[in-house]
This record gives structure tokens, C-alpha cells and sequence, in this order.
């Protein structure tokens, strides 16, 4: 079988982009810098709504990371559900980067997608 695929950069990786019309064989794979954001969102505003973390500046000085990073970062706890699962699964646009991420991310979920590169469904395979 054939398909037309191509080579894509993406930050400091490069993946293989197939058609969202192949045959379903070829699955991409979870980017682990989206990944790790994803995650560190997702913990940090759990820990925000218990109480255990007051705010950026807590979570800044309990990590050991920058404050500017902590809040670009808690961004990604309000993506859109679909694009967390996507991003999951490795089925994310090719372009989005962590940096792409850390941009102003809108709380409209429509145009999150938009913004994001979410409109077509494609298929990835990281390299």
C-alpha cells in the first residue's frame, strides 16, 4: 500500500505527517513537551482549587521554575477537552509547539481550535 506523506519540523523534532484519509494503520505519537505542560497544568490548578498552592507565585517557588513559565503553562488546564485528548494521542497539528501554546490561548474553545490548528484531522508519526 501507498500514501502520500510527508516530513514535517516541528520545534526540535521531526514527524512523519500522513493524510486523514489513510487506512488507520499508522498512529502518531504524544509529543512529551506538550505532554509535561499539559500535565503540569492539570496538577498545578488541582492543587489551586484544594488549596494547597495560593497562586502563580507559590507554584513559581515550590517548583523552582520562572513565574512568566508557571503562568504560561497554567494556560493549558482551560484547553478545549478535545484538543487535551488529541494532543494525547499524538494526533495534534504538526506546528503546535509549547511556544504556540504559551500564546494568548482564547477561553472560547471554537476558537482555540481555530487558533491551534485544529480544524483538520490528521495523522502523526514522530521520528
Amino acid at each position: 500500500m501507498e500514501t502520500a506523506a510527508k516530513l514535517k519540523r516541528c520545534g526540535g523534532e521531526v514527524r512523519l505527517v500522513v493524510p486523514p484519509k489513510s487506512d488507520g494503520n499508522i498512529f502518531g505519537k504524544p509529543a512529551p513537551a506538550l505532554l509535561r505542560a499539559i500535565a503540569r497544568a492539570h496538577d498545578w490548578r488541582e492543587r489551586l482549587v484544594d488549596g494547597s498552592l495560593n497562586n502563580g507565585r507559590s507554584i513559581a517557588e515550590r517548583s523552582g521554575l520562572n513565574q512568566r513559565y508557571v503562568s504560561r503553562v497554567l494556560q493549558c488546564a482551560f484547553l478545549a477537552p478535545d484538543i487535551v485528548e488529541a494532543i494525547l494521542d499524538g494526533q495534534q497539528p504538526p506546528d503546535l509547539t509549547v511556544r504556540k501554546l504559551w500564546g494568548d490561548i482564547p477561553t472560547d474553545w471554537a476558537e482555540q481550535r481555530k487558533r491551534l490548528g485544529f480544524l483538520s484531522t490528521r495523522r502523526l508519526i514522530k521520528l
